[in-house]
């Protein structure tokens, strides 16, 4: 890994904070001459959400790298989970709300994002049996997480190739028999030059290395710089960490919302398609390397962690429940703002020890399940037929 600084943590830290910024819009350009190949919804749920996620992801790896053997990966641990509950709330609500200001109206869905809510909930409630239940985190279990989220790029695949098949055949419908024409002459917005694609590989390369050589300098800084405000280290990597490394995500989200209705649908499928990645890559991939390196990332009784588990089976629990009729109204959008205010402010009120042998890895387990089975579950389960908007953004 790399070994870089300015000077002191507070010096690093905003320097580092920009590289990441910088070099996350970098990747996230790099993604439009692939948009115009596979759609939006592709784009959004597979390439955008894992280009969104990969800041992050890079993140936890290198806070696991950083961890001593036999040392617990608090950092790690913390921004996952920390990744994880901001992107259902303050950025979900958010983009919600932005979008009834400018355009007065709620966001409406496609059906299909349903299909993102099931492994939304599967991968969720894995993540809490390992913890709860199996009360630790076994390399099959980072390769099940891992498998989950194959399985959803090729889903999302399959159906990009299905939905482009249907765009051609209805674009040739209108082609006057006889006359012979190529793909690129029917729909001559899928069809990129090189010029476009070497402009994204020129983003692509230098957005991946610049997030590689900022990583690490920034976990470091991070530690530093919670040390001397005294401020525990699991909760700077909870909040901060992920406000910063999820920022590039925001922006390009709230200029679609800004642009238009269809881009508000496209903003929140962006949001669900990184929440699904976050669930499965992110936690698989720090899984499998925490074990391969012989670190710990959490124990039984660590009170901060079940406590961040538990708001993060919550505000997905809060987030599937709100999404699943494919309606988000400003309202819905204002109480996800104000419920992450509250997980902020949960973080920094310590669980009293007297209540240990009620608030402990058992009670957390079956509350979290059953949180999920009473507001998830139900709705995923119940079939609402027809569309409810006349745009399908989301694929």
């Amino acid at each position: 890994m790399f070994h870089i600084s300015f000077g002191s943590c507070w010096v690093n830290l905003p320097i580092f904070l920009l590289i990441i910024i910088v070099a996350s819009e970098l990747l996230s350009r790099s993604t439009d001459v692939l948009e115009k190949k596979f759609g939006s919804g592709f784009v959004g749920s597979i390439i955008l959400g894992f280009v969104t996620t990969f800041p992050e992801l890079v993140f936890v790896l290198v806070a696991v790298h950083a961890t001593a053997r036999g040392e617990v990966a608090e950092v790690a641990m913390g921004s996952a989970i920390g990744g994880n509950i901001l992107l259902f709330t303050l950025g979900y609500g958010a983009i919600i709300v932005f979008a009834w200001y400018y355009h007065r109206k709620r966001i409406t869905l496609s059906p299909t994002l349903r299909d993102d809510l099931w492994y939304l909930v599967i991968s969720t409630a894995f993540i809490v049996f390992a913890v709860t239940v199996d009360r630790r985190f076994d390399a099959w279990e980072g390769v099940v997480l891992v498998g989950l989220y194959a399985v959803y790029v090729v889903h999302q695949f399959i159906e990009a190739r299905t939905l482009r098949k249907r765009r051609l055949e209805a674009a040739c419908a209108d082609v006057e028999e006889g006359q012979a024409k190529t793909v690129e002459e029917v729909l001559p917005d899928e069809a990129p030059g090189w010029r476009d694609y070497t402009k994204s590989a020129i983003f692509l390369s230098v957005g991946g290395a610049a997030l590689f050589v900022a990583a690490e300098p920034l976990v470091k800084s991070f530690e530093e710089a919670s040390l001397d405000v005294g401020i525990s280290i699991l909760v700077v990597a909870t909040v901060l960490s992920p406000l910063a490394s999820e920022m590039p995500e925001k922006i390009s989200a709230f200029f679609l919302a800004r642009k238009s209705m269809a881009g508000a649908q496209t903003a929140v499928a962006n949001f669900i398609g990184s929440k699904v990645q976050n669930n499965s890559l992110l936690f698989g991939a720090m899984i499998l390397y925490a074990k391969s390196r012989g670190v710990i990332l959490f124990r039984a009784d660590d009170m901060d962690t079940l406590k961040n588990l538990l708001f993060m089976v919550v505000t997905t629990a809060f987030g599937v429940k709100i999404t699943y009729d494919l309606r988000l109204s400003k309202w819905e959008g204002a109480v996800s703002v104000g419920l992450y205010a509250l997980v902020v402010a949960a973080l920094f009120v310590p669980i009293p020890a007297s209540l240990s042998c009620v608030f402990n890895v058992t009670s957390v387990g079956l509350v979290s399940l059953g949180i999920l089975a009473a507001l998830s579950l139900p709705k995923i389960l119940k079939r609402r037929g027809g569309a409810v908007g006349t745009t399908d953004t989301h694929r």
